[in-house]
């Protein structure tokens, strides 16, 4: 008998428990869009179990997957004690200088 492969969803959450790939999966996911990005975040809360990340950030559970859910608009602060929470932080960089003088002109 072969033994079973694990499935996507498995490797994924193995994975995202690692900071730095965690990191990488939602900025990307942010490049794409907001929904993107939610979705990706909660993949990476239920990568480290999404009871645990609420005691630690002080926020309800219910409330986190209501942020989270498809027409969920989390505030800034709720979004920073998550991350907080994972050991992220939400940062701000130029897309690139061209982009940049373009964009304010």
């Amino acid at each position: 008998m072969r033994a079973r492969s694990k499935s996507y969803r498995e490797s994924l959450l193995l994975r995202l428990r690692d900071n730095t790939e965690a990191a990488n999966y939602l900025q990307v996911a942010l490049e794409d869009s907001q929904s993107a990005f939610l979705v990706a975040l909660k993949n990476v809360l239920d990568s480290r179990k999404v009871a645990v990340v609420a005691r630690a950030s002080k926020l309800n559970r219910e409330h986190i997957y209501q942020m989270l859910n498809e027409d969920g608009n989390p505030t800034l602060n709720s979004l920073g004690k998550i991350l907080q929470a994972l050991g992220l932080r939400l940062s701000i960089s130029v897309k690139n200088e061209a982009s940049a003088r373009e964009d304010a002109a």
